[in-house]
C-alpha cells in the first residue's frame, strides 16, 4: 500500500460514518470466483442472476446451490507518518504495520429452474458489496487509529430473475435486487488540547434496512463454441441512518446517502476445442456517484451538527480473464485473473 501522510486538525475526522468502495466481490459462486469473475458470456449456472440474468436459460433442470466464500485481508503500511494541523508530527512517526481484520466468510445460495418453453426462472441470495477491515486500536503503536482502525461495510441481497429465450442464438433476462445495506467506523479522537476527549473512540453504526436495484443482461451465441455476455447493473439509492457516538460521552442520531455505483459487464467466452474453454471481460463501474457526503447529526456532537466528506472517486475498468480445461468426466481446471484498480485518488485516500 502506498505511504500515507495524515494532516490532522483540531478535531480529526469527526465522523467518517459510512465508507463505500474497493469492497466489490470477489466472485459469487465456485465456477465465476475460480474464472476471476470473467463469468458473463459464460453464466451457466443459478448465479447468472447476478453475472448476466440471460444465462439462466442454458439451465435445462431445477438446480439448487449453496456455498461461501473464505477471504483473508492482508494491507500493510510501511513508514507511515502524520502531522496535526500545526505541522507537529503525530507519534510515533515513521513507524510500520498492518491489519489485524478477522477471515471473512461470505455465504451464497442460489436455485434456478425452466418454467415454460422458452422462460426460466432463478433467484439468488449474495452479497455483491463487502469488506470488514480492523487496525491496531492503539496509537501508542499505531497512530493511524486517529483517522480510523475499524471499517466494515456490506450490502446483502435476495434477486429473483426472469430470463427468456427470445431466438435460439440470443437471450435476455431481468432481476431485481431487494437489499440491506450496514456500515460503521471507529476511530480515536485527536484532541491534544483536550485531555478529557483526546484519545476517546468514537465510533459510527449505519444501515439502510431496505433498497432496490436491479440487473438486466443479454447473451448471444453467434457461433456453437463462441458467446458475448453484456449486463447492466442499477445504481442503488440509499438512506442510511443510525448512531454516531463519542464513547463514554455522548450519541446522537446521524444520517447520510451514498449510493451504490452502477456497474456495466461485457464479456467473451471461446471455447476451441471440447476440452478448453477461454472467458474475458471488462466491467465499468460508476465510482464517481461516491464524489462527497454529508453526515447529519440529529443534535450538536462536539460542537458540530453536521460533517462533510469529500471524496472525489473515479471510475475503474476492471480487466477479468479466466481459463477452464476440462480434464476428464470428473475433472475440471479452471484459474483466473482480474485487475481491479482503486478508484480513490491520493488527495483523499485514508485508512478507512
Amino acid at each position: 500500500m502506498r505511504k500515507i501522510f495524515l494532516t490532522a486538525g483540531f478535531l480529526l475526522s469527526l465522523c467518517n460514518a459510512v465508507e463505500a468502495g474497493n469492497v466489490d466481490t470477489f466472485g459469487i459462486g465456485a465456477k465465476a470466483t475460480a474464472l476471476g469473475g470473467a463469468f458473463s458470456a459464460y453464466a451457466d449456472d443459478v448465479y447468472a442472476v447476478y453475472y448476466n440474468p440471460a444465462g439462466l436459460t442454458q439451465i435445462e433442470s431445477p438446480t439448487v446451490s449453496v456455498g461461501f466464500e473464505v477471504l483473508n485481508p492482508t494491507l500493510k503500511i510501511h513508514d507511515f507518518k502524520a502531522v496535526d494541523g500545526d505541522g507537529t508530527p503525530v507519534l510515533p512517526f515513521g513507524v510500520s504495520f498492518e491489519d489485524t481484520s478477522d477471515n471473512l466468510v461470505v455465504p451464497h445460495a442460489g436455485f434456478a429452474t425452466r418454467l415454460f418453453e422458452n422462460i426460466y426462472f432463478g433467484i439468488a441470495a449474495y452479497v455483491p458489496y463487502g469488506l470488514h477491515i480492523k487496525w491496531d486500536d492503539e496509537v501508542s503503536r499505531n497512530p493511524s487509529a486517529y483517522n480510523g482502525f475499524e471499517s466494515y461495510y456490506l450490502r446483502a441481497v435476495v434477486t429473483p430473475t426472469v430470463a427468456v429465450k427470445l431466438t435460439d442464438k440470443l437471450a435476455a433476462g431481468f432481476g431485481v435486487s431487494f437489499g440491506r445495506s450496514e456500515a460503521g467506523t471507529q476511530r480515536r479522537l485527536y484532541f491534544p488540547t483536550s485531555p478529557t476527549i483526546n484519545g476517546r473512540v468514537i465510533k459510527g453504526d449505519m444501515s439502510d434496512d431496505f433498497n432496490v436495484s436491479f440487473n438486466v443482461g443479454f447473451l448471444y451465441k453467434p457461433y456453437d463454441n463462441l458467446s458475448v455476455g453484456l449486463t447492466y447493473r442499477s445504481r442503488t439509492y440509499t438512506d442510511f441512518e443510525g448512531t454516531v457516538e463519542v464513547v463514554g460521552i455522548d450519541k446522537v442520531h446521524a444520517s447520510t446517502k451514498i449510493d451504490h455505483p452502477e456497474q456495466l459487464q461485457i464479456g467473451v467466452k471461446y471455447q476451441p476445442n471440447k476440452k478448453l474453454t477461454l472467458t474475458a471481460d471488462v466491467v465499468w463501474t460508476n465510482w464517481s456517484a461516491v464524489e462527497d457526503y454529508t453526515v447529519k447529526f440529529s443534535r450538536p456532537l462536539l460542537g458540530k451538527t453536521e460533517e462533510y466528506f469529500k471524496r472525489d472517486w473515479k471510475d475503474t475498468r476492471q480487466v477479468r480473464f479466466g481459463v477452464e480445461y476440462k480434464w476428464n468426466e470428473i475433472v475440471t481446471l479452471r484459474g483466473g485473473y482480474f485487475y481491479d484498480p482503486s478508484p480513490i485518488p491520493d488527495h483523499t485516500f485514508d485508512m478507512l
